[in-house]
């Protein structure tokens, strides 16, 4: 589902011309700013140039006085203090900020971040045992603390004072200390979104000025890493920090986690490349291998936890993979996709994982996705959710069955007791079901707007302005409508595709399932992102494609090319199945259950409750109820299959599989030619033509083909191209000459006598 950015109002547009030519950008620049709530003169100004100038004053937080204070009084009594973190990327960044502000300032902390088994938040019984060797008597908290009120209360009562600097959402009972929180009720601080690390910087800058902007390269890196929103403070934070890995300024820790590359580091490649190379210490039960990389003054152990921590992230890929299947196993075997919100868990998972895995599911089922893993007699659980739906809500609502949890709107963590894991279940589904009943498990992707006119590079250049992108600040999307294209791979072997449109040349990256469907003479809408690029002092811009809706009400065109796609389900192995009988209701709302027919015209038979339709795949994996015309595979996201005709043959899959006997979906067979003649006379007529264009938009269009039935000789060219005789090169059918094959060998051919 697109939803467009709003409609501008003859206000609207003067307004946009007006910030337009005050900043000396184009009108549509100006609207992408428009639509981004920059709506103002002077937020564009601010946006357009962000600064560290636009950084609020530190003393705004209503205790950051009196924190400095007690720091400064630790310094004068040469009192030991000790940082606690946490052991993700933005914890140990901010654990990293504070200790080099603090050894600046005159005081060498003690460092502690916990594994990921000690769990999260304050550990008493380890500050306790480092207090009785070092005799503590300050703590200070980054990126955790804020739900630790009677950890606060017992330290306290061990005569160790605590300073809670935290970003998460505070309980309704505060622990009794200075405290450092945007989110915090009564906070005079302009701005609440900053990560731990952020708030770790604030402190910093409170206690040391300017000095503090050294360490904006960790505080860019921990904002972007904990899916911060890139607007107000956060995002001239990063746009500084991303200054400080320039190939002059870049820190050597960095350096070694990215490797050697002559690519500018933006926000995708602290997102992608540095983030998870962080947390991947953690997740794989070192958190403390990534503090020491980025604490350490020693180039040889930088090196050396810098090559452990990408070690630790190729292990950290594997487990993610093995978790990921098996949860899909078991959503797919329980049934959980009918259920609005998925919790599922396992007794041998990596904790360390569990956030990861949530985040994939939640992008491949579109809805909130809670994951547990079995550890210390409970399940601990990552959460992740849609944007629709504040997870943190719920599970506050749903917490009498909790050990406990924290986190924010879109990720939480938790712990359930492992007899109350049903309990909690049931009731986080109620409570969903309550307060977010009108949410559709559709996936909406937003478009800025439709293109109607040729693309300029001065626009996409333009577009560079708006960085850094990430959440709250997404790259802008755009929509074209088009017909018939030629999509073709970008060389021979390449996975990547490309084809043209009148508004700016598309690049589809893994694009073969897409090929078909672009090829074809329907109208289709792509969503793409622009790419401005320079090359050799040449610019030239190209639409990145995102997806691509079709137009399915009329197929009458697509008739070659589904009866192209049914021959070839032949090619692989069927799947057992049960006969039903014809029933008018049979198609249902719902979730779970994906509707086949071979034969468009077989729809007419049934009573259509408006489900999604669409041609060879499913629109999205949300699992809703759908009907799909000859799909290529079966999407894992539905419990079982029902086909309304009688294919060719069932699709393999792990499903439920349904026939409907009775409506034969393959009428089509009849028209097919299968003597050998015939095809003896096809394979003289491809030997005449080198390099024939075989691609439905041409051989519809064109009609290059006037003396065979159409069928009959895409039928004959498949069986050619599956003997190996010829195959398909950037849509050109070329002879493999040195190839000679019995038609007999081909599967499809043979299936199809058979069924003839």
């Amino acid at each position: 589902m697109i939803v467009y950015g709003n409609k501008l109002s003859s206000a609207d547009v003067l307004l946009i011309n007006k910030i337009a030519v005050e900043c000396g950008i184009s009108f549509d620049t100006t609207r992408l700013l428009f639509y981004r709530n920059v709506n103002t003169i002077e937020k564009a100004k601010e946006f357009l140039n962000p600064s560290k100038k636009f950084f609020h004053n530190p003393f705004l937080f209503k205790d950051m006085t009196k924190v400095v204070e007690r720091i400064i009084l630790a310094k004068q009594l040469n009192q030991k203090v000790l940082i606690f973190g946490d052991y993700d990327a933005d914890g140990i960044c901010a654990v990293t900020i504070l200790n080099k502000a603090l050894q600046n300032f005159g005081i060498n902390p003690i460092v502690v971040v916990p594994e990921r088994a000690d769990g999260y938040g304050l550990n008493l019984d380890k500050i306790l045992s480092i207090h009785t060797k070092e005799q503590i008597s300050l703590v200070i908290t980054v990126d955790c603390g804020i739900s630790d009120k009677e950890c606060v209360k017992n330290l306290k009562n061990n005569g160790i004072d605590v300073i809670v600097t935290d970003h998460h959402e505070p309980p309704e009972e505060l622990p009794e200390c200075l405290i450092i929180n945007p989110k915090v009720n009564g906070e005079s601080y302009p701005f609440d979104g900053l990560c731990g690390a952020g708030v770790a910087y604030k402190t910093a800058y409170a206690l040391i000025g300017e000095k503090a902007n050294d360490y904006l390269d960790f505080t860019a890196v921990a904002t972007v890493a904990d899916s911060m929103n890139l607007v107000g403070e956060n995002r001239h934070i990063v746009h500084e920090g991303l200054k400080l890995f320039s190939k002059q300024n870049i820190r050597l820790v960095f350096k070694y986690l990215i490797g050697e590359s002559d690519k500018q580091v933006n926000s995708q490649t602290l997102a992608f490349q540095i983030a998870p190379r962080i947390n991947a210490g953690g997740r794989m039960g070192d958190a403390n291998c990534a503090l020491k990389l980025f604490i350490s003054n020693d180039q040889e152990e930088i090196y050396q936890n810098a090559v452990k921590l990408n070690s630790y992230n190729l292990a950290r890929q594997v487990e993610s993979e093995r978790v990921y299947n098996e949860a899909k196993s078991l959503i797919k075997s329980n049934n959980e996709i009918i259920n609005p919100i998925i919790c599922i868990k396992g007794e041998d998972w990596n904790v360390g994982v569990l956030g990861i895995v949530s985040a994939k599911l939640v992008e491949e089922y579109n809805r909130p996705v809670i994951v547990f893993a079995k550890q210390d007699g409970y399940y601990k659980g990552s959460a992740r959710s849609i944007e629709q739906v504040n997870i943190h809500n719920l599970i506050t609502q749903s917490s009498e069955y909790l050990i406990g949890f924290g986190g924010h709107s879109q990720a939480a963590g938790l712990s359930v007791e492992i007899d109350k894991f049903n309990d909690f279940y049931k009731l986080i589904i109620s409570k969903m079901n309550d307060a977010y009943s009108n949410v559709k498990f559709t996936k909406q992707i937003y478009c800025d707007w439709q293109i109607e006119g040729e693309i300029s590079v001065e626009f996409a250049r333009e577009i560079n302005l708006l960085e850094p992108f990430g959440i709250g600040n997404k790259k802008p999307v755009f929509s074209c409508n088009i017909n018939n294209v030629n999509s073709q791979p970008l060389r021979d072997g390449s996975p990547h595709y490309s084809f043209n449109t009148k508004y700016v040349q598309m690049l589809d990256f893994n694009g073969a399932d897409n090929a078909l469907l672009l090829n074809l003479p329907i109208e289709k809408q792509v969503l793409f992102e622009l790419n401005y690029s320079v090359f050799r002092g040449n610019e030239s811009v190209k639409g990145f494609v995102k997806k691509i809706f079709a137009d399915y009400s009329d197929f009458s065109c697509c008739d070659l090319a589904i009866f192209r796609n049914n021959i070839l389900t032949l090619q692989q192995q069927g799947s057992e199945h049960l006969a039903i009988d014809y029933d008018k209701s049979l198609i249902k709302k719902g979730y779970g259950t994906l509707y086949v027919l071979s034969d468009y015209k077989n729809l007419d038979k049934y009573d259509n409750p408006n489900l999604t339709l669409s041609l060879f795949n499913p629109i999205d994996n949300s699992g809703e109820n759908c009907i799909v015309i000859s799909p290529k595979t079966i999407s894992e996201s539905y419990q079982k299959v029902i086909y309304l005709d009688k294919p060719l043959q069932v699709l393999q899959s792990a499903c439920q599989n349904y026939v409907v006997e009775d409506v034969c979906g393959y009428d089509f067979i009849d028209k097919i030619n299968v003597d050998r003649q015939f095809y003896a006379e096809v394979f003289s007529y491809l030997c005449k033509k080198e390099n024939l264009i075989f691609n439905f938009s041409n051989f519809e269009a064109e009609k290059v083909i006037q003396q065979f039935d159409a069928y009959s000789f895409i039928m004959a060219v498949e069986t050619f191209i599956e003997l190996g005789i010829f195959s398909i090169n950037k849509g050109l059918l070329k002879r493999n000459r040195e190839v000679k094959n019995a038609l007999t060998n081909s599967i499809m051919y043979s299936k199809i006598l058979m069924i003839k």
